[in-house]
């Protein structure tokens, strides 16, 4: 007896001791998670490079910062199963990368990847035969993150020969929901190659540009598509279909800092003040704007919703201390940040200001302000991440100019309310103009809703 009252005892002391125990953290959500499959061992048409393109492909995700699921020759149970993964791995505030090379063919305008154990004897049986692409997108958009990407290197040719022949060659065309870019390795309906290098030609050029310090991912895409179709002669040229609504690059640009401005000295402010109205321009691309009175610009607005078009003028009226005053009721700081625009009968006021610049501009440099805005009652809370690009030349109605491209992203919540989206602005700004001289803009809530999508052209500009 007394040996079972221990026992009895100690069952309860362990038990307590589970009980009590805290429960362990949830593990972390990945910045960026990726998916790659490739799938080779098919037993009617075997494929030579997708092993070695999701092996590339692994190691340069790696590289620019994602956790990376991989599977090779994945049976349709196992790429199900891989997907469900991936989906419970993304979090609200992931970037996440769907990669696949193998087999892929359309049916009935819906596209499928094929796993290596498909058996198809017929066109009907595709449906349940292989993974549809629909199933992948859906488990991105459950995941309500604001950045994914499908990366699709899956355009051979029919790999059942004579015994089912699809009704349309390649890919099907699918437009990219909000807040994803979807990349195929050729244009739809036509094939790709296998490539007879250690890669496929779409992937080989794929992880090298990846590489590319500081380039967006448009660009990135922009530089395979061009040597994908030169190597090819014109016989395969890549596509891609998007709507991303912020910047998003494989391998950022380091963060430089800002210089700190000099301090001046007594002998550097001897002698009498310079007068404002003489203000000569700044030489520098990126050089804070000297506004003065007087100073005028007139922009093009393309409505890309409806596709019509306005222009609107606006003038410096007066420049008071750190306060610049439009002719369009809008104000600024010294440097062009707004703090109250005008919007025909609707004013918006920001506090400390809607941030569109931080001087000087180094290109790299990236930066995150909170502000708040008041429109006819309502308030909004911001927070805004600007980064700084690289200098381009920019083609306007005004001519062409040397610009620095920046790319600003403000997501937005109003108070007391259950409103938020995210307002995106990709701009170029030109020390020679004192403001930005091309825009492409839009303005989308969470739900999807498109509120606002336009570009700006400077059209003229008068300055001092």
């Amino acid at each position: 007896m007394k040996s079972v009252s221990i026992a009895a005892i100690l069952l309860v002391t362990c038990a307590a001791a589970f009980a009590q125990a805290p429960a362990a953290p949830p593990a972390a959500k990945p910045d960026r998670l990726a998916l790659v499959i490739g799938n080779a061992a098919y037993k009617d048409a075997p494929l030579i490079n997708p092993l070695n393109d999701a092996a590339d492909m692994e190691k340069a995700l790696k590289a620019s910062g994602f956790t990376v699921i991989r599977r090779d020759n994945a049976t349709l149970r196992e790429m199900h199963l891989a997907i469900r993964e991936f989906g419970d791995r993304l979090g609200r505030q992931s970037t996440g990368l769907f990669y696949f090379s193998g087999h892929g063919l359309q049916v009935r305008g819906r596209n499928y990847l094929l796993p290596v154990d498909a058996d198809v004897q017929r066109e009907d049986e595709v449906a349940f035969a292989a993974l549809d692409l629909g199933a992948v997108m859906e488990k991105l958009d459950s995941a309500k993150n604001p950045v994914n990407i499908v990366v699709l290197d899956a355009c051979r040719n029919n790999p059942f020969g004579t015994r089912l022949a699809p009704t349309a060659k390649g890919l099907a065309q699918v437009d990219a929901p909000p807040g994803s870019f979807i990349a195929f390795a050729t244009a739809p309906g036509s094939t790709a190659s296998d490539g007879a290098g250690r890669n496929g030609l779409y992937t080989t050029h794929l992880v090298k540009q990846m590489d590319r310090t500081g380039a967006g991912i448009e660009d990135v895409f922009k530089a395979v598509r061009a040597s994908v179709r030169t190597e090819s002669k014109s016989v395969q040229v890549p596509w891609e279909s998007t709507s991303l609504e912020t910047a998003f690059y494989f391998r950022p640009a380091p963060i430089v800092a800002a210089a700190p401005a000099p301090v001046k000295t007594a002998a550097a402010v001897k002698g009498p003040r310079a007068d404002p109205s003489k203000r000569t321009l700044p030489t520098a691309v990126g050089a804070p704007p000297n506004f003065a009175v007087g100073d005028a610009w007139t922009y093009r607005i393309v409505n890309k919703i409806d596709n019509t078009e306005r222009t609107f003028t606006t003038r410096v009226t007066a420049i008071a201390g750190d306060r610049v005053e439009y002719s369009n009721g809008n104000v600024s700081d010294i440097v062009g940040n707004p703090t109250r625009v005008q919007r025909g009968e609707r004013v918006e006021n920001h506090t400390p200001s809607a941030q569109a610049y931080v001087f000087p501009l180094v290109p790299g440099s990236t930066f995150q302000i909170k502000s708040s805005q008041e429109t006819a009652g309502r308030h909004y809370d911001l927070v805004t991440d600007l980064r700084i690009g690289e200098e381009e030349d920019v083609e306007t109605p005004a001519g062409k100019f040397r610009a620095i491209r920046i790319d600003r992203v403000a997501n937005w919540k109003q108070r007391n309310n259950k409103n938020d989206g995210v307002n995106t602005w990709t701009y170029w700004y030109s020390s020679t103009v004192k403001r930005f001289v091309a825009g492409e803009q839009s303005n989308v809530t969470a739900a999807g809703k498109v509120l606002m999508r336009e570009r700006q052209e400077l059209v003229s500009y008068a300055v001092k």
